[in-house]
């Protein structure tokens, strides 16, 4: 399932340093400050909200809680034990995108 955001977002490409603007993140992205894969994201009212290693239960994730399920996109088949949400909308000028390189 790949869900394609309402207004693509601007984000900063972690191998050019330039903007780009993405629709959807594919499988393989990740973010980088230190490169921490991306286990799934959602996008909901104008905010995506991507999933990476953590500590958190994944049963207390902001979709589950918000009954919002439908609109998350998992990357691995089954997420870990732990995760931590990032709400790159308001954090994107602290994470750069790392979009896989093109086969």
């Amino acid at each position: 399932m790949s869900q394609v955001f309402d207004t693509p977002i601007s984000l900063t490409d972690a191998r050019t340093g330039r903007r780009v603007r993405v629709q959807q993140l594919p499988a393989g992205s990740a973010l980088v400050a230190a490169p921490e894969p991306i286990l799934g994201y959602t996008y909901q009212r104008g905010h995506l909200t991507v999933y990476v290693s953590g500590t958190m239960p994944p049963q207390l994730r902001t979709a589950e809680q918000e009954g919002c399920l439908e609109q998350e996109v998992l990357l691995v088949p089954v997420l870990p034990a732990g995760i931590r949400e990032i709400d790159l909308t308001d954090c994107r000028r602290e994470f750069h995108l790392l979009l896989p390189q093109a086969a």
